[in-house]
């Protein structure tokens, strides 16, 4: 009797024991699930913004903001990150970009040229938050998030 006993506490304890295992992973999924769905409000926001400070008047509005995130593809093209409506600007345009070492910006072999402050970018270019990047007919200022 003593041996049938021993038994069911010891099928207890694992019982016991698995329910515990399970909750914590239930608990750990929960955590990640409430983490991950916090996430999209965090890439909305963005890493940092640009903002129209000039544009044809049919193409922005002054002010409109296009949220960044780590590579931002501009141009005319939708499935650009940021869309800019504007004949002037190639449907690839430029690129702007975040690494270890700061923000940059870059055109990609557009027609008309993508110009930083006025002047024209061949290369690679670093960005200062204030800066303007001049895609076709549009100017964006580069703004903290």
């Amino acid at each position: 009797m003593p041996e049938v006993t021993f038994a069911v506490a010891l099928w207890a304890l694992r019982l016991l024991f698995l329910a515990l295992v399970y909750g914590l992973l239930l608990q750990s999924i929960g955590s990640l699930q409430r983490a991950l769905g916090r996430a999209p409000a965090v890439a909305e926001r963005g890493l940092a913004y640009l903002v129209v400070a000039q544009a044809p008047p049919d193409a922005h509005r002054r002010g409109e903001r296009f949220p960044l995130r780590a590579v931002n593809a501009i141009g005319r093209d939708p499935g650009n990150d940021v869309v800019l409506r504007d004949d002037f600007s190639s449907a690839r345009h430029a690129v702007v970009s975040q690494d270890a070492e700061g923000w940059w910006v870059e055109d990609i072999g557009s027609t008309n040229g993508t110009f930083l402050n006025g002047d024209r970018v061949i290369h690679r270019t670093v960005l200062h938050f204030g800066d303007e990047i001049e895609a076709g007919r549009v100017r964006l200022r580069f703004e903290h998030a």
